[in-house]
């Protein structure tokens, strides 16, 4: 059945750019089913209007928000209400059901980044309780994010489902299962170097290249931010814009030849890119941290390594993994399986329109 849906979020659902296009995505595959309005590109721009403003954060005037937007949705005729920016919806009242859908709690979030300010923090971590309370249906993407909401914000268990989120990428056309392997084509994607463990990277692949392990690397999104000595195996994309077609493309060529996507990242609330190497039967090789777990099936398609896994760590496994070629075989066909039953838009779609369609019936009876 067919739902109007209003969705809350300061961003537009409908560019590619936000959120690396999982917002693009989570509207595209509820729009398959129904009719979407976007609320929120204006609602910052309201804030001008009062004079008291004085902080640059938007959790500050989450009951503000509330009323503007309770006062707009309840004089149109919607069925159901998806949050993304938890401050927009933690003070609904409406008399439609309210799903929110994230990646992360504020708790876990501020224990992996830094926070700056003790007054942000603690209005934040109120706002998100809030959101969480007026919530009738959550929807995260790891069992990571669902502990801290029972755990952190004494939500019910029953209130919360965990969907997958799937791959910001066209579903590949082409994917070899029976690559060749005479070199081992190493892979690393991320924009912020230090963050995403990019030094541990070229450790691993310079301990590989000692012993004489063939290997070559890429690095995706970032630049060292040390001069790094020339090397004819080591290429360098500061960026690539999935919203351009000869980026896109070129992304296609380097995930189709690539033997493992490396990321021994410091924190990650999911990790899209590991949805994306299992298009592409790439298994990967990360930090066991945040929801990193979720996306990667140990043994499926990729492994974990401890988070104080050093170079040497990363080294070891891809050689170990590598050296058994049958086995490589087998671990790219299966992470291409992973990708096809659980690590897709088509899937969090279908899973997530049927639990809008029972939110709402619930709510209705």
């Amino acid at each position: 059945m067919s739902h109007k849906v209003v969705f809350l979020s300061t961003l537009s659902p409908f560019n590619i750019k936000n959120w690396s296009g999982t917002l693009l995505h989570i509207s595209s595959a509820l729009s398959n089913q129904n009719a979407i309005e976007w609320i929120g590109q204006d609602i910052l721009k309201a804030l001008n209007k009062y004079s008291f403003r004085k902080t640059p954060y938007p959790e500050t005037y989450a009951k503000l928000f509330g009323k503007i937007l309770s006062e707009r949705i309840n004089r149109c005729s919607y069925d159901v209400i998806i949050v993304r920016d938890y401050f927009l919806g933690a003070y609904l009242e409406v008399k439609v059901p309210i799903i929110y859908i994230g990646d992360t709690t504020f708790r876990l979030f501020k224990e992996n980044m830094r926070i700056l300010s003790a007054e942000f923090e603690k209005t934040a971590d109120s706002v998100e309780e809030r959101m969480i309370v007026n919530a009738d249906c959550i929807i995260f993407s790891s069992d990571w994010a669902k502990e801290s909401a029972v755990k952190d914000y004494k939500c019910f268990e029953s209130k919360i489902h965990i969907v997958e989120f799937g791959a910001n990428i066209p579903s590949p056309l082409e994917y070899q299962i029976n690559i060749r392997t005479e070199i081992c084509n190493l892979v690393f994607i991320g924009k912020e170097w230090k963050r995403k463990g990019a030094d541990k990277v070229i450790g691993a692949y310079r301990q590989l290249k000692q012993c004489g392990f063939k290997c070559q690397l890429t690095i995706i999104g970032s630049t060292p931010e040390q001069k790094l000595e020339s090397d004819d195996n080591l290429t360098i994309i500061p960026h690539l814009d999935k919203s351009k077609k000869e980026d896109l493309d070129r992304l296609d060529g380097i995930l189709k030849n690539s033997h493992f996507l490396i990321l021994p990242t410091n924190f990650e609330p999911f990790g899209i890119v590991f949805c994306e190497a299992s298009a592409y039967g790439v298994p990967s090789i990360a930090a066991d941290v945040g929801g990193v777990s979720q996306p990667i099936k140990e043994g499926k398609n990729g492994f974990l390594l401890p988070p104080d896994a050093t170079a040497e760590d990363y080294a070891e496994k891809i050689k170990s993994v590598f050296c058994d070629k049958k086995k490589y075989i087998e671990l790219r066909k299966s992470s291409r399986q992973e990708y096809e039953t659980r690590l897709n838009w088509d899937v969090w779609g279908e899973k997530v329109n049927k639990i809008l369609e029972e939110t709402v019936e619930n709510y209705n009876r």
